[in-house]
């Protein structure tokens, strides 16, 4: 397209604003010249670029940096203080383990005291009761020793005195009271 063509497109009664960006419009062959490079272009990109590295690096990057830093030392501060109470966990679980253990061998200990203390209160119990059975029978076999004596001096008496009767029916005479106790003990002396 030429010029003419150009001024063609734009209709004769347009505005004059129009007719100016038109005419400040370059031609269509001079269109692709923008996105041509040119070495002026290039060093200002790179100045450009080097000034926003710059003004980064003094505005942005050492208070990104100092935070980084920072949160750095913050996390490893509490990785540390992780690790202690970790430490310390381990430590009160193996206290609270041994604590444990301790309490186990003196509950059994305890328990053993008390087996034992039992066996030995029943075991005294025992040999108590059978002191005093042992106590029952002695004395109720002395009493019985004692009684049975008594039932045989009666029973001796009863019969010295039967006997005594007896003889002085067959003697026909009756002794005196003297003489039939001195007859009595004479007798039961022979017999027992």
């Amino acid at each position: 397209m030429n010029e003419t063509e150009t001024t063609s497109l734009v209709p004769e009664e347009a505005s004059p604003p129009v007719e100016a960006a038109v005419a400040s419009m370059p031609p269509r062959n001079e269109v692709g010249n923008v996105l041509k490079v040119s070495d002026t272009m290039v060093t200002l990109t790179w100045l450009a670029f080097l000034i926003a590295c710059f003004a980064l690096y003094k505005l942005a990057w050492k208070p990104i940096l100092q935070a980084l830093d920072r949160r750095e030392d913050k996390i490893r501060q509490s990785l540390k203080e992780a690790a202690d109470i970790q430490a310390q966990a381990a430590m009160d679980r193996e206290a609270q383990r041994m604590m444990l253990e301790e309490a186990r061998r003196e509950a059994a200990a305890i328990v053993e005291r008390a087996r034992s203390a039992a066996e030995a209160a029943a075991q005294a119990a025992e040999e108590q009761s059978r002191a005093e059975a042992e106590n029952r029978v002695r004395a109720a076999a002395e009493e019985i020793g004692r009684a049975k004596e008594k039932a045989v001096a009666e029973l001796r008496r009863e019969a010295s005195g039967l006997a005594l009767d007896l003889a002085g029916r067959v003697l026909g005479k009756k002794l005196d009271a003297e003489a039939d106790r001195e007859l009595t003990d004479r007798l039961i002396r022979e017999i027992g």
